[in-house]
């Protein structure tokens, strides 16, 4: 688990970095602008890549000013089991999905970005998702 947090929290770091520059203008117009570009789609790529083997697909997607990460398991696992340990993971990564909220705001012409994680079952059920505004109560639920 905190493999994949790290791998995400990298990519999205990398995302933000991608188009330092400076300058008034902000380097993409939206969320959904961000998530096609290049950069962004050859770093989810070789997140997901990394991770085919055990057998999870990582895919990034917007949905208006929401960067959505969805991790989908290709074998059907007990979601119930699994909840407790990634609300403990979400709730120990907070600060560092806040950081990068505040890099999304700098680098995409959007007022409250905010990242999504979703994990799906092979079966196309949601176990878990949360939603990191960058706020204290958001990260906390």
């Amino acid at each position: 688990m905190k493999k994949i947090i790290g791998i995400l929290l990298a990519v999205c770091l990398v995302f933000s970095c991608a188009a330092c520059g400076g300058g008034e203008k902000k380097p993409y117009a939206s969320v959904e602008e961000f998530v096609q570009s290049e950069e962004v789609q050859q770093q989810v790529q070789k997140a997901s890549e990394q991770y085919q083997a055990d057998g999870l697909t990582i895919t990034a997607s917007a949905d208006g000013d929401k960067l959505v990460f969805t991790y989908a398991v290709s074998t059907q696992i007990d979601a119930a089991a699994t909840i407790p340990a990634l609300e403990m993971e979400f709730d120990a990564q907070a600060s560092s999905f806040t950081e990068v909220i505040q890099q999304m705001r700098e680098q995409i012409d959007v007022e409250n970005p905010s990242i999504v994680l979703r994990y799906v079952n092979a079966d196309g059920s949601e176990i878990l998702s949360r939603e990191f505004t960058g706020s204290v109560e958001s990260e906390a639920s």
